[in-house]
């Protein structure tokens, strides 16, 4: 029964959710993507670099 129990609360919190709406969930979805472009960008800029100093110092 604890099984019934817990599905049934289950329920109520899904329908005590509040759902975020087609625009704004296109908007959050686009600033997750945007970011991680960024990110991405940012991070194989440094990687770049300190491979170009590695070779600089440690393989010359």
């Amino acid at each position: 029964m604890k099984l019934f129990r817990y599905l049934g609360s289950v329920r109520q919190e899904m329908r005590d959710t509040t759902w975020p709406t087609r625009k704004e969930l296109r908007h959050d979805t686009s600033t997750v993507v945007w970011l991680s472009i960024l990110f991405a960008a940012y991070f194989a800029i440094i990687d770049n670099d300190i491979q170009w100093l590695l070779n600089l110092f440690i393989f010359k």
